[in-house]
């Protein structure tokens, strides 16, 4: 068979190596020695403009709408230690990145560059299969009704978001105030 009694043990120690590097924390894959003043003055330069922007954007496309109460509570922003600060963002940019609103894409790109960070490459999703089926209206209409309902949903979602990252950055301006 070819295979040595050395080579026996390598396999498991290199699933082993590569299962380590995949499990590793996201706070790790960050530049968690971004400085609080630096986050600060990215913050007043960049990030605070697309802030607003992008909770301008989305209030004016929710102006007739009201959002529920989010079911899974958002992650609490923590700025005990700048690795906790950024682990905090980074979660909530990731999170608003996944939603793929087009109105914060410009608001994820800077605070992932402001945090050094990047987000997880998610797995690509499967095409649609097409059905020769005949459409009727009504599956037409219904079918649009549930994407109107699911961008709403959506908008909800990166408007708590949002709301949360500004909380983020007001505990860390602050804290800026009382040293």
């Amino acid at each position: 068979d070819g295979a040595g009694p050395n080579t026996l043990h390598v396999h498991p120690l290199l699933c082993i190596s590569l299962l380590s590097l995949l499990l590793l924390p996201l706070s790790l894959s960050c530049h968690s020695q971004s400085r609080r003043k630096e986050l600060r003055e990215d913050y007043k330069t960049v990030v605070e403009t697309d802030i607003n922007n992008a909770n301008e954007n989305i209030a004016n496309l929710l102006q007739n709408t009201s959002c529920p109460a989010l079911k899974h509570k958002l992650h609490n922003c923590r700025v005990s230690t700048d690795r906790d600060f950024v682990s905090s963002l980074h979660l909530l940019s990731c999170k608003m990145k996944k939603l793929s609103v087009s109105h914060t894409d410009k608001l994820v790109r800077s605070l992932l560059n402001s945090l050094g960070c990047h987000c997880p490459v998610e797995k690509p999703t499967r095409e649609p299969t097409v059905r020769l089926t005949k459409r009727t209206a009504t599956r037409r209409r219904r079918r649009n009704q549930q994407k109107t309902r699911r961008e709403t949903k959506k908008l909800c979602k990166s408007k708590a978001i949002l709301s949360a990252m500004t909380r983020c950055y007001q505990m860390l301006n602050s804290m800026q105030m009382a040293s």
